[in-house]
């Protein structure tokens, strides 16, 4: 059953592309990996698919229905975003700020319970981080915080999971923990999307993966059918190679 469709979209601000016929389609436990360069437009594709910009051409599907057709509490039970770099002025604590993300769950009037508590505290431990759990936002570093944000994403319990470069603040120890909790996720049924400009990732976590070009060119299909070398050094203008390491049983992308 595919949970995403996307079909020849395409977005543009004035006489520049952005990107241009993006099409691919993602199903519960999959994960597509958009790899790019810095400023290419990978946030500006995510803001499309989450209906944040609705300026796109092309269409958007979710388990069968039109993208546009979704009321914003309705997709938020089946779509959660953790945009990169996100901060929070809010002087909430941890535990609170979490629970906010049951919010498309309740009926008016309603707050979280026990229950949803419960879930929260269940995230932040599974992510090593229940320490945190009556900190004050503005207490916490950088990497800290992307933790926090990609937790209250899980306490919303979605279908699709979007993560915008979520392991730019965090270093290789939380990286590593990220990508394993992706992969858990996508054992669970969770389809998952998410960028970074660092092939690697992708391989590692060896599913689907698209290529987005400057210029506007996209190019989906499953990472050891679309990485190479010649391909990587198109998207980063540098030399690049893409070898297999036999004590991993993976291919990895090296700079040359």
């Amino acid at each position: 059953m595919t949970l995403l469709n996307v079909n020849q979209l395409y977005f543009a601000y004035g006489d520049r592309t952005i990107f241009d016929q993006v099409s691919f389609d993602l199903e519960p436990g999959q994960i597509m990996t958009i790899l790019g360069p810095n400023g290419v437009g990978k946030s500006t594709l995510l803001s499309c698919l989450t209906n944040q910009l609705k300026e796109a051409n092309g269409q958007i599907n979710i388990n069968d229905r039109p993208l546009d057709s979704w009321t914003p509490k309705d997709l938020a039970q089946h779509m959660a975003l953790v945009p990169q770099d996100y901060r929070s002025g809010a002087h909430l604590t941890v535990i609170d700020y979490l629970t906010t993300a049951r919010a498309p769950y309740l009926g008016l009037g309603q707050v979280p319970n026990g229950k949803d508590e419960q879930l929260a505290i269940d995230v932040l431990e599974d992510l090593g981080i229940k320490q945190l759990l009556h900190r004050r936002l503005p207490t916490l570093s950088g990497g800290q915080m992307q933790l926090v944000a990609i937790a209250r994403a899980l306490v919303q319990d979605p279908e699709l999971l979007i993560l915008d470069e979520p392991m730019a603040a965090l270093d290789l120890g939380r990286q590593r923990q990220v990508l394993k909790i992706v992969q858990q996720l996508a054992k669970r049924g969770v389809a998952i999307i998410l960028t970074t400009h660092i092939p690697n990732q992708a391989l590692l976590l060896n599913d689907q993966v698209g290529l987005l070009f400057p210029g506007g060119e996209f190019l989906a299909g499953h990472c050891q059918e679309i990485i190479s070398s010649d391909r990587l050094e198109k998207l980063y203008h540098c030399p690049v190679k893409v070898v297999y390491v036999p004590e991993l049983g993976r291919s990895i992308c090296e700079m040359c």
